[in-house]
């Protein structure tokens, strides 16, 4: 294969190339720049052939501007087949990256092509955000590329491929690199996370108890009442309840999106019913264990039971901002997980999903309490936990416990509850998995994304002692600047934000 480097373009001009095709939709200037200085910039003659069929190699292509051919050798002869055309934003070659595999097909390019050549293993050593960034499109185009499949090989007997092919979207029309590109309609603004509230219906201040003993505290508690499943997830899961819908996919979607639902498919997984030989600590693990039959059930008796439930003294924005805080936790610790490369058995996004149950607790001992949160000049914004053991007796943590307990939650996440405000004390496999908690905890508090809404006072992820804690047990994060992962992290948090909480409305 003959090749010459882009040299015609700079820098720039190239990454006004890379602006203007799909694959790169997502990524920003300084991130393409990065992809740049990981890849190579070809500029190839027509005609010339860029994969041989048969070859190994582990390299991955795309297409920024041109036309290539895939074609297939007809048995041993020289003849060929062509099997599809690819135009500009397309990628070829994408089973190097799963494997070192023979190439089933040939490629070549049809006009003079700018491609970009992809090696894995100059992938694998730059910036974590960016690989990120890289194997979630590249996931996409694989997944887009399966559901195409489907529908050509669903079509009716008699119906060609291009036929079917007619009610497929038209591949991208060739953007030649001086051609403007039309303005991006500004992005649709996100959901609030918080609705107006009056008030003028907000419970008078309560009177301050002291501490009292957590045995006397634990036995005033009804922990039947404290099991209520958020709205949003329960109605969108009651139309998966009913008849023959098996779609066990948006079924587990829903469940994750609740704390009690979440440990009532563990407990039922758990039970002597399902008994196994070890236990079972992640949902997914654990709704393959119940079945789709075994969970509508479970799912549907939960929600009947727990229906007539009421939290926070019935005011719907605090409902809505404790849930909302649940789930955006979990999904900041599961990508500060992925991002850190932590390899532990721990469900992440459950620990942080189930972390803060215990206010649930709180909120039973003291109704007057979290309402406070709702006044815009409230003493009970700040030193919450202290707050908590003035006029509740006790902070969220051991309530959280005890919910668990009664639900039959494994034992790390009942640490995960119990240390994610004092993350030095956790101990053993629950430290890691505790110190992301925290994080996210306090890089979801600093968007808003609490109780005390948007105006409360919050440590900056900067001051927390849990990045030594965590240099400290995984190794391959100690040489880490902990300033500069902050900042490039606060950065990915801003791009993905809506995409976080897209879903929490």
């Amino acid at each position: 294969m003959t090749q010459s480097a882009g040299k015609e373009l700079d820098l720039e001009q190239q990454i006004k190339f890379l602006n203007k095709i799909s694959f790169f939709s997502t990524f920003d200037d300084h991130e393409i720049r990065q992809f740049l200085a990981v890849s190579k910039w070809l500029k190839v003659p027509a005609g010339t052939t860029i994969i041989k069929e048969g070859a190994v190699e582990r390299v991955f292509y795309i297409l920024v501007k041109g036309k290539v051919s895939v074609f297939k050798k007809l048995d041993d002869s020289e003849e060929t087949l062509e099997l599809t055309t690819l135009r500009t934003g397309d990628c070829f070659g994408e089973m190097a990256l799963v494997g070192e595999t023979k190439r089933t097909a040939g490629v070549r390019t049809s006009k003079d092509s700018f491609i970009l050549r992809v090696e894995p293993n100059i992938i694998s050593t730059s910036n974590v955000f960016l690989q990120l960034k890289f194997y979630k499109r590249f996931c996409e185009i694989l997944v887009t590329r399966l559901v195409m499949a489907n529908q050509r090989l669903s079509a009716p007997v008699g119906h060609s491929a291009d036929a079917h092919d007619e009610h497929l979207p038209e591949p991208e029309q060739v953007v030649e690199a001086d051609t403007p590109l039309p303005p991006a309609a500004p992005p649709s603004p996100p959901p609030p996370l918080v609705k107006k509230f009056d008030p003028a219906q907000l419970p008078a201040p309560p009177p301050s108890v002291g501490r009292i003993s957590p045995t006397k505290l634990q036995r005033r508690l009804n922990m039947k009442q404290l099991l209520v499943i958020n709205r949003e997830p329960a109605e969108r899961l009651e139309r998966l309840l009913t008849g023959n819908e098996d779609n066990s996919r948006a079924l587990a979607e829903l469940i994750a999106l609740d704390p009690i639902l979440s440990c009532k498919v563990l407990q039922t997984a758990n039970s002597p019913f399902f008994r196994r030989s070890c236990l079972v600590t992640s949902v997914p693990h654990a709704m393959i264990i119940v079945g789709i039959k075994h969970l509508q059930k479970m799912v549907k008796e939960t929600l009947e039971t727990s229906a007539d439930i009421r939290v926070f003294s019935g005011i719907e924005e605090l409902r809505q901002r404790h849930w909302r805080h649940a789930v955006v936790v979990a999904r900041i610790a599961q990508l500060l997980k992925e991002i850190i490369r932590i390899n532990t058995a721990t469900d992440i996004y459950l620990a942080g999903l189930l972390h803060d149950m215990g206010k649930l607790g709180v909120d039973a001992l003291e109704p007057a309490l979290y309402p406070q949160l709702l006044k815009q000049e409230s003493p009970f914004k700040t030193n919450r936990l202290k707050k908590e053991m003035e006029y509740a007796g006790i902070d969220h943590s051991w309530p959280g416990v005890w919910i668990g307990e009664t639900l039959g939650v494994p034992p790390i996440y009942l640490d995960v509850m119990l240390h994610h405000h004092t993350p030095e004390k956790a101990t053993g496999d629950s430290v890691l998995p505790t110190a992301l908690v925290h994080l996210a905890d306090i890089f979801a508090t600093r968007r808003g994304v609490c109780l005390s809404g948007p105006d409360s006072e919050c440590q900056t992820p900067l001051e927390s002692p849990v990045w030594a804690l965590i240099q400290e047990h995984h190794r391959p994060f100690a040489e880490v600047n902990i300033y500069e992962f902050v900042t490039t992290f606060e950065e990915e948090l801003t791009n993905t934000w809506t995409d976080i909480i897209a879903d929490l409305h």
